[in-house]
């Protein structure tokens, strides 16, 4: 069954499933007898748990081979009557708990890791689903340290630590209540940017609508130029090279509402161009789309060098040696490219500016990741340059139409390497974690909360790339509330084992996924700053849904948003109880008002004249909305007029 156009967030299971309610947990002591003395924390030792392929040492180092341990590794800290090991990979480690309530928990580890001077990353199982990876440093006695959120049903569940690099040793856990903000999604709703454009702002807005009520559907494109023939249309930039657009139309009849963008060709030190600024402009003025934009940053790969790269020695053969230490240096070479490529980046984003494009701007992304240069030399120079790059393209540059995106993860060390809420709009997370030729369809419902409480709930939280989109059933069940995914291109998209086709189909189709033809007018999109009460997530997100109609665009076929005036022929006169505004006619003017102007708009089968919703709009609703004298009729100006009138911007005429 094709589904409704408009996205009605106020009844669908998914919204319902999104809000969560406050959590009364009852004394932990009637729940588990391991139970911590400290209030509302649960304990739960390894050892009493089970393995598959792992070692369970029930009689504390009883059985442990320290000869092949380093010598400064100490097992004596652990608690209870042992702790477990988990080996090399696929194997596995499993406690089950019982929980009082629904709800999110803190999940707190003991673990110990002698073995790698760095870390040991493990895939975290909640109920036999992926919820992302627990990142364990060294450590060579046993130690704490956060494992994220979990969202855990009431009663038992199954916590199990999967080995990805195996090798450590694993005492216990703890789970404690999270805070209720995790789960309420009030992200800040202004800008980093006090000066940032109406045009970022509208957009900004209408994410915040949509978080927590719907998925936005990205894909990022090809690198390279789409457009073989531009000599012959020099104004069009998106024809060729569409090989993931045109994949997932076939595959669904559907396009996504986010195109990703790489500005790898932009830099100083090459003359090639692509035509990216061009696209990001025609997705976001001709399709009527949302881009998002990301810099693979290519320097010099030493000194003098013609040829470029942005991996460091260790994760590429074709490599730099560019230090971000030294650039950050006035003076030096390095630093002299790094200003001439922020000026040329400026150049390029400003081609958006003035085209007024609002752009989601993901610089310096898996910088934690340490293989690119930008993040090759840890956190502190990153920051640095990430808030010089913030405060040239910001104040030096005006670039007031940025929606500042940064990418992070969820080890201990993630912490250290955020700039800072002062420059961060959102936060994304870049999932890959397909494995053995299997997609991955989990949520990584963990890491969602566990970004969300990285930042206190105050920035939206996305899946900036990935592999496997999550399942429908994944996202919903989950309550992982990503802001949108964006798989990377070619296999990523198009193989099995990355996106199954019937999962692509789900998702794309579903009530919960917005697409590129469901995406409001951005351009007139009602900016909430948090100035006024927005209701429901779920109720903003109906508000701005217009109709839609299909056109083709080169060899691709998308849909651009459209809407034509609501009229009645059966009343022409003002009768003497109209009151302007008060659509559903109770009395009063609110926001519901507006809403139910876009509901019959947008489905007028249901919410209509003659809808089959038992509270559609009537024909004394239609006189009292129309109250945009410009064009008579109900329209979506109609719907903006009654939102400026509750801010007391405006009076009715």
């Amino acid at each position: 069954m094709k589904k409704d156009i408009i996205k009605r967030s106020v009844c669908t299971v998914a919204a319902a499933c999104m809000a969560f309610g406050a959590v009364d947990f009852p004394s932990v002591s009637r729940i588990c007898k391991r139970a911590s003395a400290a209030d509302n924390i649960l304990k739960y030792e390894f050892e009493d748990g089970s393995t598959e392929g792992g070692k369970i040492y029930a009689n504390g180092t009883e059985g442990v081979k320290t000869d092949d341990l380093p010598e400064e590794t100490d097992l004596s800290g652990f608690s209870g009557k042992g702790f477990s090991y988990l080996d090399q990979k696929g194997t596995s480690i499993s406690v089950d708990v019982d929980v009082p309530n629904e709800g999110l928990y803190e999940l707190t580890v003991c673990y110990c890791e002698p073995s790698d001077p760095n870390k040991k990353v493990q895939y975290l199982n909640v109920n036999g689903s992926n919820q992302g990876e627990l990142t364990c440093p060294f450590s060579a006695s046993f130690t704490e340290i956060s494992g994220g959120v979990v969202n855990l049903k009431k009663g038992k569940n199954t916590i199990e630590l999967k080995a990805y690099w195996g090798y450590a040793y694993y005492d216990y856990i703890t789970l404690r209540p999270a805070s209720e903000k995790l789960s309420n999604l009030s992200p800040d709703r202004r800008l980093s940017n006090p000066q940032a454009s109406q045009s970022a702002k509208r957009l900004y807005s209408y994410l915040c609508d949509t978080y927590g009520n719907h998925i936005i559907s990205g894909q990022q494109e090809y690198c390279g130029d789409h457009n073989y023939n531009l000599w012959n249309s020099p104004d069009v930039f998106i024809k060729d090279n569409e090989a993931e657009f045109e994949y997932i139309l076939e595959k669904t009849g559907k396009q996504p509402a986010i195109r990703g963008i790489d500005f790898l060709a932009y830099n100083t030190s090459s003359d090639w161009r692509d035509h990216a600024p061009e696209r990001a402009i025609e997705w976001t003025n001709k399709y009527h789309g949302i881009a998002t934009v990301t810099w693979h940053w290519n320097v010099p790969c030493e000194k003098d060098s013609s040829e470029i790269a942005f991996y460091v020695k260790n994760a590429n053969p074709k490599y730099t040696t560019f230090s971000i230490s030294r650039a950050l240096e006035e003076g030096t070479w390095e630093n002299k490219v790094l200003m001439a490529d922020i000026a040329l980046i400026a150049g390029e984003l400003k081609k958006l500016k003035d085209a007024d494009v609002p752009v989601l701007w993901r610089p310096l992304h898996e910088a934690e990741g340490g293989w690119f240069w930008w993040g090759a030399e840890g956190p502190e120079p990153c920051k640095k340059l990430y808030r010089l790059l913030y405060d040239q393209l910001t104040n030096e540059y005006g670039l007031d139409n940025l929606i500042w995106v940064w990418t992070g993860y969820t080890s201990p060390a993630s912490a250290s390497w955020y700039p800072g809420d002062d420059v961060v709009d959102i936060v994304g997370y870049d999932k890959y974690n397909a494995a053995d030729g299997l997609p991955n369809l989990s949520s990584i419902a963990s890491t969602f909360y566990s970004l969300v409480q990285g930042t206190d709930g105050r920035k939206l939280v996305a899946m900036s790339e990935n592999d496997t989109i999550p399942s429908l059933e994944n996202l919903v069940n989950d309550k992982a509330a990503w802001l949108y995914f964006c798989p990377w291109y070619m296999n990523y998209l198009t193989s099995e084992q990355n996106n199954p086709v019937d999962n692509l189909k789900e998702i794309y189709n579903s009530e919960y996924c917005i697409t590129l033809d469901e995406l409001p007018d951005l351009k007139k999109y009602p900016i909430n700053e948090g100035d006024q009460p927005s209701g429901t997530t779920s109720a903003t997100t109906a508000v701005t849904i217009t109709t839609v109609t299909s056109t083709t665009v080169s060899d691709v076929t998308t849909s651009a948003t459209t809407s034509q005036p609501v009229t009645s022929d059966t009343v022409t006169t003002q009768p003497d109880n109209l009151k302007k505004g008060d659509v559903n006619c109770d009395g009063k003017v609110d926001l519901a008002d507006s809403i139910l102007i876009m509901q019959a708009l947008a489905n007028p089968n249901k919410y209509g004249l003659e809808g089959s919703y038992e509270k559609h709009i009537t024909s004394q609703g239609q006189i009292n909305g129309d109250v945009d004298k410009s064009v008579k009729g109900l329209t979506p100006n109609d719907a903006l007029r009654i939102q400026e009138y509750l801010l007391g911007i405006s009076e009715f005429d």
